[in-house]
């Protein structure tokens, strides 16, 4: 007991005294940190000087404003010009045609009618070609009306006309000139027939449809190259002396349907009155307007008009790109733009005029008998 408190006083001097030498001894100051190293900067050569330090930019001074009557005026800019076409630079491409726009819409009433009462009356051929092989084989008249130096389209001259009364004149005139065009091409031996739209209000006129089998009645050998096309309204509403008229003319001429509203067609009814065409629009025929102007699919009318002998023409073809389109529907015969324009026909083949038929010629009346030879025959 005694060496173990001998030891643990001996222990506590000894910590006694380390504790009084570390206060005695002084704290050394903390190392300085060391500065970073300088990055190396390469050898400068003779050849190349040392660059410069950028110096800053100096402040621009404002600008000064003038006053207004001190400040140039300013001048448009002058067009450039084009330079010219080097034989080895390609032309550009040359803009599209503008339509033209049927001319004489200016003109007064008065001097349509003047015209047409004088020699401004034209007939112009516009072909009928077969699909695919684009052969000719029919001609269409149409009417054209020259005033002056303008060259009038018929939705401009034919209202007026309508309302001066003159549309069976202009049929009257343009059938003789389409009968002078059958003889000529029957003398050049062609087998092309030639259709004339006849206006509406013709068929209302009293003795045209006799004056117009006196017309044909002489012809031989036209074997139905004179084909009369009527719109399909008049066709609906044929009363029974113009359907008995116009069936008089079958066999000296034939017959078409135009200007369709719809592709609703009673085949069976048109081939008995003798309709052996049907001109249809091609926009009618390849984008109708309404589902329901038609019975049948554009693709099946063709079929269908084939049973009762009739043929489709497409008319009014202005796109080449309409053209497969319509083979694809098994269109045989188009017309339009896309395959010829209108032209006029020569002067010298209209030299010599169909003559005017004579005056219908009454039958003459019955003679009256007298009862007792009725009587005689009863008996």
């Amino acid at each position: 007991m005694r060496d173990l408190t001998t030891v643990v006083t001996a222990q506590d001097e000894e910590v006694a005294r380390l504790k009084a030498a570390a206060q005695a001894a002084p704290v050394p100051p903390p190392p300085a940190p060391r500065p970073a190293p300088e990055p190396a900067q390469p050898e400068r050569t003779k050849l190349e000087p040392a660059m410069a330090e950028p110096a800053m930019p100096e402040p621009r001074p404002e600008p000064r404003v003038e006053p207004r009557s001190l400040l140039p005026r300013p001048f448009p800019p002058r067009p450039v010009p084009p330079l010219p076409l080097s034989s080895s630079r390609a032309a550009p491409p040359a803009e599209p045609p503008r339509p033209v726009l049927p001319r004489g819409t200016a003109l007064p009433e008065e001097a349509l009618v003047a015209a047409f009462e004088g020699d401004g009356l034209e007939v112009h051929l516009q072909p009928v070609v077969t699909l695919p092989q684009r052969k000719v084989v029919a001609y269409e008249a149409l009417a054209r009306l020259r005033a002056g130096a303008d060259l009038v389209a018929p939705e401009i001259f034919l209202p007026v006309l309508e309302r001066h009364g003159r549309t069976t004149e202009l049929d009257r005139r343009m059938l003789q000139r389409v009968l002078t065009i059958a003889r000529h091409l029957g003398g050049r031996g062609s087998e092309a027939s030639i259709t004339y739209g006849l206006s509406p209000l013709s068929l209302f006129e009293p003795g045209f449809l006799r004056w117009l089998a006196r017309l044909v009645g002489g012809e031989t050998g036209l074997g139905g190259r004179i084909v009369l096309a009527l719109p399909q309204a008049s066709w609906r509403g044929l009363d029974a002396e113009q359907a008995a008229a116009l069936a008089g003319l079958r066999g000296r001429v034939g017959f078409t349907l135009d200007r369709p509203t719809d592709l609703r067609f009673d085949a069976a009814a048109l081939a008995a009155r003798g309709v052996g065409q049907i001109k249809v629009p091609a926009g009618l025929l390849l984008r109708p307007a309404r589902a329901d102007l038609a019975d049948i699919a554009p693709e099946d009318l063709v079929t269908a008009l084939a049973r009762s002998g009739i043929r489709l023409v497409a008319c009014g073809v202005e796109a080449e790109a309409d053209v497969p389109d319509l083979i694809d529907l098994d269109v045989a015969l188009a017309q339009g733009t896309a395959f010829a324009a209108p032209r006029p026909v020569r002067a010298e083949v209209l030299a010599s005029p169909v003559p005017e038929p004579g005056p219908e010629t009454d039958p003459e009346p019955p003679q009256r008998k007298p009862f007792r030879s009725f009587l005689r025959r009863a008996v």
